[in-house]
């Protein structure tokens, strides 16, 4: 299965920890990421639940007259406490900078004070992969997600650190394409085949 994972377009938060905040996006922005996805046809187009995710989506399948599924296991990592604050606005005072310098060394180690449970954000991305891990389809899938599941997907998928994947830029609009399946062993495999910058 060819898997493309789009970040889903600007919101202008930069910086700040949307989980279950759901900010609008940005005029205009979702036209942005269409160009940087021209001339692919998709099989399916499914979305995370937040409206930033799903007004992209329905951006990047209307051409296609394709129709979005919105799939909650798509959905952001609720950052708890963080949530919806700019990392500056978190990093007040030596105690909390080292919190959140502990977050990005290993963030299922040292999550945001009651953030989402780390195996749970875990579980349910993989359960989205593995249920589009199917034998080759002629045209490939898009999910429309955020870049904490896209980072969390090409973890699982490729077997890299989680903690490595904070060198991969995964901006507003960015499109990483994998190929995606399930081994002999049932085990998720993937191959990183592209990553394109909106």
């Amino acid at each position: 299965m060819i898997l493309d994972l789009v970040r889903h377009a600007s919101t202008g938060r930069a910086g700040h920890f949307d989980g279950r905040t759901d900010p609008p996006l940005l005029p205009g922005a979702a036209d942005a990421v269409c160009g940087g996805c021209a001339g692919i046809a998709w099989a399916r187009v499914i979305s995370s639940p937040r409206r930033r995710a799903v007004h992209t989506a329905q951006a990047l399948a209307g051409a296609q007259a394709v129709p979005v599924e919105v799939a909650e296991d798509w959905a952001e990592w609720d950052f708890g406490d963080w949530d919806g604050h700019h990392r500056d606005a978190i990093a007040v005072d030596d105690a909390s900078r080292g919190a959140l310098q502990a977050f990005y060394r290993d963030p299922g180690a040292h999550p945001p004070p009651n953030a989402e449970p780390w195996p749970a954000f875990e579980a349910r991305i993989e359960r989205g992969l593995r249920a589009l891990a199917s034998p080759e389809d002629a045209a490939p899938v898009l999910v429309v997600s955020h870049a904490g599941p896209l980072r969390m997907a090409l973890a699982l998928a490729c077997g890299w650190p989680l903690a490595s994947l904070w060198a991969v830029r995964i901006d507003y609009g960015t499109r990483v394409r994998l190929r995606v399946r399930n081994d002999a062993g049932d085990r998720l495999w993937g191959e990183l085949i592209e990553v394109r910058q909106a």
